[in-house]
């Protein structure tokens, strides 16, 4: 067991250099930080021009759960001072294209990771692959847009609802307990789909969303754990500050994408390496099972048994198998 463990983590270790995936994650990091300011300036503009700006706060609380606290402060002072200079309707839709063209941007280099992870190469159209990124863009917001309310406004709906429904105290307190798991399925959905929809294989329904299941639970479950542990670090030693100086925000912000990313990257790794495990399995089960017949047909052939009397379905099934393999 041990072995097997070992060889396993092996294997994914070596093909996460090989692949190049600290590379990747770089990439896709660079994307994602060019890319949060023009969303957040979008969402700010919009709210802007509306008259509900405080909409941004629950946004931010939610950040600050699992973002450096310099780094949030960073992004808040970058879009108020833009904001303050120029229109919001302008803004706006200036930010929405560049948030748009950056995510997609981004998720097209998570396309071409897990691809590399699992040894295929894309055969799909370049139009179809950027409407897939920006399907996934607009699942990842709403992903977001639910664990933000779930988590932040959570107290208040459920007071909501047991001040206007038939729901007692005690369903609340249930419901207030389960908004951490709601928020964990959430996150859980959203990088499902990205290990289930993106790689271009041409593997069964089935097969794909078994393969899926492995780095989602790792990416899910390493990032919620990673993520907040990396908050509490920065917003409480300031280590970093004697390092990166003056740019220790930003530096903070490039170094949380890039994480984010490179267990992304690495949660497909290990569902390659797993389906290839399995598939590895399922062949030398079929050649132990022809060893097998073709032993059986010798020991009738060695005992005089007339071979035709054998089933004659089971051996052409079992060259078939070999033929395929």
């Amino acid at each position: 067991m041990k072995n097997k463990t070992f060889n396993f983590l092996k294997k994914t270790i070596i093909s996460i250099i090989e692949n190049d995936f600290s590379g990747m994650a770089a990439e896709m990091s660079y994307m994602l930080v060019i890319g949060i300011f023009p969303f957040m300036l979008f969402l700010m503009s919009l709210f802007n021009l509306i008259g509900k700006n405080y909409y941004m706060n629950p946004l931010f609380l939610f950040l600050a759960k699992f973002m450096p606290e310099d780094s949030l402060r960073l992004i808040h002072m970058v879009l108020n001072q833009v904001l303050e200079f120029t229109s919001g309707r302008s803004v706006a839709t200036f930010a929405l294209l560049v948030t748009l063209f950056m995510s997609m941007n981004a998720l097209s280099v998570v396309i071409k990771g897990l691809n590399r992870a699992y040894k295929v190469e894309e055969t799909r159209a370049f139009v179809y692959t950027r409407l897939l990124s920006l399907v996934m863009v607009i699942v990842n917001t709403l992903v977001l847009f639910l664990s933000i309310n779930t988590i932040i406004f959570g107290k208040l709906i459920i007071r909501f609802l047991i001040a206007y429904t038939a729901i007692t105290p005690d369903v609340g307190d249930m419901l207030l307990t389960i908004r951490w798991p709601i928020a964990f399925l959430a996150l859980f959905i959203m990088a499902f789909l990205h290990y289930y929809i993106f790689p271009d294989v041409s593997w069964s329904e089935e097969l794909k969303r078994k393969s899926a299941l492995p780095g989602t639970i790792f990416f899910c479950t390493i990032w919620l754990i990673a993520s907040g542990g990396f908050s509490i670090y920065v917003n409480t030693l300031h280590t970093y500050n004697f390092i990166y100086g003056s740019i220790a925000a930003f530096a903070m912000l490039m170094i949380w994408f890039y994480f984010t990313s490179m267990l992304m990257l690495i949660g497909g790794e290990i569902n390659s390496q797993i389906h290839d495990k399995l598939e590895q399995d399922k062949i030398l089960a079929i050649l132990e099972a022809q060893k097998q017949k073709e032993k059986e047909l010798e020991e009738a052939a060695a005992q005089g048994i007339d071979i035709e009397e054998i089933d004659i379905e089971i051996i052409e099934k079992h060259n078939q198998e070999r033929e395929d393999l």
